[in-house]
């Protein structure tokens, strides 16, 4: 999948004449988002042209709002669940108040059509582009071809990145993986913590710097499945136990994200990893001292491994 940053760039790459398209900032690429791609791809193949897919990094909200929301997943797990879709191109353009401050009309004709050379464009059912909030009717009149997908529904109502935020706060981790389509998850650096897992417990733990601008399950202590993202060992996915509580039997105050990677040894401090979350195991909850707190962990452990990976 090529992807760049400028859209005379992209073009040049992948040496195209002309292109479907479709546009959206595709926070997590859950269900509804997954449809529209499809859709696109779909289309573009069955016509002899490539897909591309138009996004924008930072999300839109994050320039535009003082109280932007939480992101579902990074900009490299977007890219790669788009291109789990079969798009062959991502435009991931900068977002910042210029490219906000342009009508659709100017978007439309300077970057996906004169850069771009979009013939056909795919568009959500709630879709709204430039300054101006442009629709699918209004662009039909700069496209050939305008195609707005309706929104896929499940659980009884539209899915979208709104409500599996919302359904992550709550604690509704099954339902947020059904709106996803797939286990909701989380990257971040590994950095030291405390230094209780091992020494103390016997059962080390991964501490992981999530950044802030990353949506969160409820505190809670869950089943995973974590990844290296780099270096020896990348990609592959092994058993693990996630708390992302406030250690409350050590008197803990701020929230820390805490991985336990079962069957597992080695010094990964500074590496990236990867974090899915598949189940609820338990609230947090005091522990009346450490023998406890480390019966509870085992019982996890043992918990997760009747779980698939």
């Amino acid at each position: 999948m090529h992807t760049a940053s400028d859209p005379k760039t992209l073009r040049a790459q992948a040496a195209w004449d002309c292109c479907t398209a479709t546009v959206g900032n595709f926070d997590g690429v859950h269900l509804g988002h997954q449809e529209l791609l499809r859709r696109t791809v779909e289309h573009a193949h069955a016509a002899g042209m490539p897909a591309v897919a138009v996004t924008f990094d930072p999300h839109p909200a994050s320039v535009l709002c003082a109280c932007a929301p939480k992101v579902l997943c990074s900009t490299a797990q977007r890219l790669e669940y788009m291109e789990a879709q079969g798009v062959d191109a991502v435009l991931l353009l900068p977002f910042n108040r210029e490219l906000a401050s342009q009508g659709a009309g100017d978007f439309c004709r300077n970057v996906l059509q004169q850069d771009l050379c979009v013939r056909d464009l795919f568009i959500g059912y709630d879709f709204r582009m430039g300054r101006d909030h442009a629709g699918a009717d209004q662009l039909r009149a700069l496209f050939p071809h305008v195609t707005r997908v309706e929104a896929v529904e499940k659980d009884g109502g539209p899915v979208s990145s709104t409500r599996i935020r919302k359904a992550l706060a709550e604690g509704r981790l099954e339902e947020a993986n059904r709106l996803l389509g797939r286990p909701f998850s989380v990257q971040g650096e590994v950095v030291h913590g405390e230094g209780r897992g091992g020494p103390l417990l016997g059962i080390p733990t991964a501490n992981l710097d999530v950044p802030h601008s990353q949506a969160m399950t409820a505190p809670a202590v869950y089943a995973t499945s974590a990844r290296l993202l780099d270096g020896e060992g990348a990609g592959r996915w092994h058993m693990s136990v996630t708390s992302f509580c406030k250690n409350p039997t050590f008197d803990g105050s701020v929230l820390t994200l805490e991985t336990h990677i079962m069957d597992f040894s080695g010094d990964i401090y500074g590496r990236g990893l990867e974090v899915r979350f598949l189940a609820l195991l338990r609230r947090d909850r005091r522990f009346d001292g450490l023998d406890a707190l480390k019966a509870q962990l085992h019982a996890d452990m043992d918990e997760r491994r009747s779980l698939p990976l």
